[in-house]
């Protein structure tokens, strides 16, 4: 006797929307030989780009030890691995405030005695951008506005790509 018997539907329970909107996502497409690969971040509500080789590393906050008579935009300096590195917070430049529930971290920009951390709000990730998805920069503060290099949208929101090396200096000259 051949009876079929239905099975019980085991698995896990289905995904909350927000993940399952992701879950459904197409996979990305091939890579382009003319994309733009940038890490992406975020300052507040500032959106940001710098190139993979620029940003060395990610680290979580470590202690600050501020400087007497620096400008404010100069948290002062920290020890990463052995290596004493200016800390720079840029929220007050690019006008905006820290998001309150995203964790702090810093992304040091430059490599070797070249280098600066810079306090950026959650963990960075990898954006990928076409040609056409370059646009004009808007007006920016007069601070930010000599470095900026180009300006990105993806979907509703612009990304803003800096000469890093330029912008601090600007900060402490």
């Amino acid at each position: 006797m051949n009876a079929t018997y239905p099975l019980p539907v085991v698995g896990l329970p289905p995904l909350p929307p927000e993940l399952a909107a992701l879950a459904g996502a197409q996979a990305p497409a091939e890579a382009r030989p003319d994309d733009i690969v940038r890490q992406a971040f975020r300052i507040g509500s500032m959106r940001l780009l710098a190139p993979f080789a620029t940003a060395s590393e990610l680290v979580e906050m470590p202690g600050v030890y501020p400087l007497p008579r620096m400008p404010a935009n100069l948290l002062g300096l920290v020890n990463l691995h052995g290596r004493i590195v200016p800390l720079f917070d840029l929220a007050a430049l690019f006008e905006t405030q820290h998001l309150p529930r995203e964790k702090r971290m810093v992304l040091v920009i430059g490599h070797g005695n070249d280098a600066a951390g810079i306090v950026i709000d959650g963990l960075p990730r990898r954006l990928v951008f076409r040609p056409e998805q370059q646009i004009v920069t808007p007006a920016l503060p007069a601070a930010a506005a000599d470095a900026a290099l180009g300006t990105y949208v993806q979907g509703p929101d612009a990304w803003f790509e800096f000469d890093y090396a330029l912008l601090l200096e600007q900060l402490v000259s």
